[in-house]
């Protein structure tokens, strides 16, 4: 089977797009304490996970709906969905004795959700029609606007603070790693016959 047959499974992106519904909601939950006691200038720069399962909920809604998308946004969202997948995956993990010791059970099924979230990366990697040069310098602008605001405005997620300058640097080395891994994984999908 083709993986650009995936796109053609209504029932499969109706699910798909459910559970990124129902993990923007749960992870804006998360996030509400930080939201509401942020100011909402920062907003745009808290719930990083659920901001980017929204966007491809959206995207894959509109995809399916009018066969439309927008090559940028589906570029800026793999990186996204790649990028804060992967960081709250590795950072969980590697600082587990701070999270296992606040809840191992929410910590333990938010490290599944989101390899899962890394997993679907791909999804809007496919609909991109023509990759562009300018999308990843676009992209390494927000999202090291985004890794600036989390270190230096305080708008990153529950960290060890003992060890937020070995997080902060992490999260500065992921943004380029993802969207040169999003690029090429672009280039060998629109070159291949997938």
């Amino acid at each position: 089977m083709k993986l650009r047959r995936l796109l053609e499974n209504t029932p499969l992106i109706a699910a798909i797009i459910s559970i990124n519904v129902a993990g923007t909601l749960a992870g804006f939950y998360y996030y509400w304490d930080q939201l509401v006691s942020s100011s909402p200038v920062y907003w745009i720069f808290i719930p990083d996970c659920p901001l980017y399962t929204m966007l491809i909920a959206a995207i894959l809604a509109v995809y399916v709906t009018t066969q439309r998308s927008s090559d940028l946004v589906n570029f800026i969202t793999a990186v996204g969905l790649a990028k804060y997948a992967t960081w709250t995956v590795f950072v969980v993990l590697a600082f587990s004795a701070f999270y296992f010791s606040v809840d191992s059970s929410l910590y333990s099924v938010l490290v599944l959700l989101h390899v899962a979230m890394a997993v679907e990366f791909f999804l809007p990697l496919m609909l991109i029609k023509e990759l562009r040069a300018r999308y990843a310098a676009i992209a390494l602008i927000w999202f090291f606007t985004n890794d600036f605001a989390d270190y230096y405005l305080g708008t990153h997620p529950p960290v060890p603070i003992n060890d937020i300058t070995q997080i902060g640097i992490f999260t500065f080395l992921t943004t380029p790693v993802f969207i040169i891994v999003a690029y090429a994984a672009a280039r060998f999908l629109s070159n291949s016959d997938t």
